[in-house]
C-alpha cells in the first residue's frame, strides 16, 4: 500500500504571494513563524516590553503590501521593517534624529538597566560588548550571524547595501567587539574564552567576495526615512 507524502510546508515567499491576494490564512502563518524571532530581536535591543513594536513591524508589512507583489526573501523584508520600527521607537524615546541614532550605541541612547535580557555566562560579555556598538554594526551583525542572513539578505535588511558594504561593516563591527571584549573587567576567564572563540569563529565566516569586489573605503550608511 503506497503512502502519499506530505505536502511541503509553504515558503515564506510562497505565502507573502497569497497574503497579498487576500489569503488571510497565509498571513496568519507568517506571523506565527516569524513571531518570536522578532520579539527577541526587539527585546535583545531594549528589554521585556516590545509587544507593541512587534503588532508594529507586522502592520507595516500589511502596509506594505500593496507596494510589493513578490519578494526575493520575506525575512530580510520583514527585519527591514522592523529596523525601520526600531528606529521611529528610539528617535521617540531619545529625540536624535536618524543620522545620530544609526552611529550611536544603544546604551549610549537608551541607557537603562532594565534594558538588557538575561544571558548564560558564557555570553554576557559579548552581548554586554555588542550593546556599546554604533547601532548599525550591531544590527548587521545581529542578521548575518544570529538571525543567519546570507550577506544580500542582510544587505536588503540594512537597507539596501552591497555584499562588499556588508562585510565592511561586520569586519569593522567585529574590529570593534574584540576592543571591547578586550577592554571589560570582571569577566570571568571562561567566558572571555567562549568570546574570543566565537568572534574567531565569525571573522571566518565573513561574506567572501566576488572577482573584482573590494570593501568601500568608508562605511555605506543609509537610514530609514524619518516619518511617523
Amino acid at each position: 500500500m503506497s503512502v502519499t507524502p506530505a505536502a511541503p510546508h509553504p515558503t515564506d515567499e510562497a505565502l507573502f504571494q497569497r497574503w497579498v491576494a487576500a489569503d488571510a490564512a497565509a498571513g496568519q502563518e507568517l506571523f506565527k513563524r516569524h513571531f518570536d524571532p522578532l520579539l527577541h530581536f526587539f527585546r535583545r535591543q531594549l528589554g521585556d516590553d516590545v509587544q507593541d513594536l512587534v503588532q508594529q513591524t507586522f502592520l507595516g508589512c500589511i502596509e506594505a503590501r500593496a507596494r510589493y507583489t513578490t519578494i526575493a526573501n520575506f525575512r530580510a523584508f520583514l527585519f527591514a521593517i522592523a529596523r525601520n520600527q526600531l528606529y521611529k521607537h528610539i528617535r521617540r524615546r531619545s529625540g536624535q534624529p536618524a543620522h545620530v541614532i544609526g552611529v550611536s550605541s544603544i546604551v549610549a541612547l537608551l541607557p537603562s538597566p532594565s534594558r538588557l535580557i538575561s544571558e548564560g555566562e558564557d555570553t554576557a560579555a559579548l552581548v554586554h560588548a555588542l550593546t556599546r556598538l554604533p547601532l548599525e554594526q550591531q544590527l548587521a551583525l545581529y542578521f548575518y550571524y544570529v538571525v543567519d542572513m546570507t550577506a544580500p539578505q542582510t544587505g536588503a535588511a540594512l537597507g539596501g547595501l552591497s555584499v562588499p558594504a556588508v562585510r565592511s561593516r561586520l569586519r569593522r563591527g567585529l574590529e570593534a567587539l574584540r576592543k571591547l571584549v578586550g577592554s571589560a573587567l570582571g569577566q570571568p576567564a571562561a567566558a572571555l574564552t567562549h568570546t574570543y572563540a566565537t568572534l574567531d569563529q565569525w571573522e571566518a565566516n565573513l561574506p567572501r567576495l566576488a572577482p573584482g569586489e573590494a570593501e568601500p573605503d568608508s562605511d555605506e550608511l543609509r537610514f530609514p526615512v524619518e516619518s511617523e
